[in-house]
């Protein structure tokens, strides 16, 4: 056999050994190319569970930053709470030991309450026995004339503490004012004595009146008051015993219309005067068809009709009490 021969067959030889060796090794190759895809697969998926795996770690460690950063803040929370508790706790016990004092000192003034009230109610009754005086006011005129009133206490004081009005036509209200008639008419009953005693005439009756108020001596209200203006009370110029222009006659106007006179109160730049309607002789004035004969109250020694010069052309203005 030539060498060509030999080659040719040994090359097939070989092509059949491979032949063979392949299809005795082929089911296995197959079924490693399956395990191949298989872990090629599995490499896939654990690749793909590796990156969300790696994906949920980082958000959870993202997650567990935010809480760290949450539980460092609580704590710091906690921390400054703690710290106020504490504080609060000082208050509270600084608190407890104000109200305590509180409560010491409220003790204490009632007490002091207490005491105040025993000694006001004291106080009080000894001011009911003051006011429950009654006081003699005796006046004297021309020598001749002596007349004593009883006057409460009481009725004083409460003429005191009411307001004062200061327009002159308010006062009109002054002289009329009911409560001190009574006494008022104390006066009146013993006028009427005295004139009927001595016969006298309308005219002298009323010079008696007038002459009994200008016997009071003149008092400033800036002295004698706490107000530069204080007109008085009829009651309170007889309690007091004088007063000044505007009090006395007042005074007389209430007087004179207890007896049943017309009178008016007569404003002058800055005095005060009385007119009265009856038949007389001097100076008048003449309001509502009426002639008011003029009467100074105060000095001594003037008669109805009378006048003081300053006063002869004075603008007037005039009150009739009726």
């Amino acid at each position: 056999m030539s060498e060509k021969a030999m080659k040719q067959g040994f090359g097939a030889l070989i092509i059949l050994l491979v032949l063979a060796i392949a299809f005795y090794f082929f089911p296995e190759i197959q079924g490693l190319n399956r395990r191949v895809n298989e872990l090629a697969n599995t490499v896939t998926e654990l690749t793909s569970d590796r990156i969300q795996m790696s994906a949920t770690i980082t958000a959870q460690s993202a997650s567990i930053e935010e809480q760290r950063t949450a539980i460092d803040r609580m704590e710091s929370e906690t921390s400054q709470l703690k710290s106020e508790l504490v504080t609060a706790n000082t208050n509270i016990e600084t608190y407890k030991s104000q109200i305590a004092n509180l409560e010491s000192s409220i003790s204490t003034l009632r007490t002091q309450v207490s005491t105040a009230q025993s000694e006001a109610t004291g106080l009080q009754k000894r001011l009911d026995n003051i006011l429950g005086i009654n006081v003699i006011q005796h006046y004297e005129w021309l020598k001749t004339f002596s007349w004593d009133l009883i006057i409460p206490l009481s009725l004083y004081v409460e003429y005191k503490e009411r307001p004062r009005p200061l327009s002159f036509s308010s006062w009109v209200n002054m002289a009329k004012d009911p409560k001190d008639d009574a006494y008022i008419d104390e006066m009146v009953k013993y006028v009427d004595e005295m004139a009927a005693r001595y016969n006298y005439n309308e005219q002298q009756k009323i010079n008696f009146v007038v002459t009994f108020v200008q016997s009071l001596p003149y008092t400033v209200d800036s002295v004698t008051t706490p107000a530069n203006e204080y007109p008085r009370y009829p009651i309170e110029t007889l309690f007091d015993r004088g007063g000044d222009c505007e009090d006395t006659s007042i005074l007389t106007a209430a007087l004179l219309d207890r007896m049943g006179y017309d009178v008016a109160l007569i404003e002058l730049p800055k005095h005060m005067a009385v007119g009265v309607a009856v038949n007389a002789f001097g100076r008048y004035y003449t309001y509502g068809g009426k002639r008011y004969f003029y009467l100074e109250t105060t000095g001594e020694g003037w008669k109805i009709g009378e006048m003081p010069n300053e006063y002869l052309n004075a603008p007037a203005y005039i009150y009739p009490l009726r």
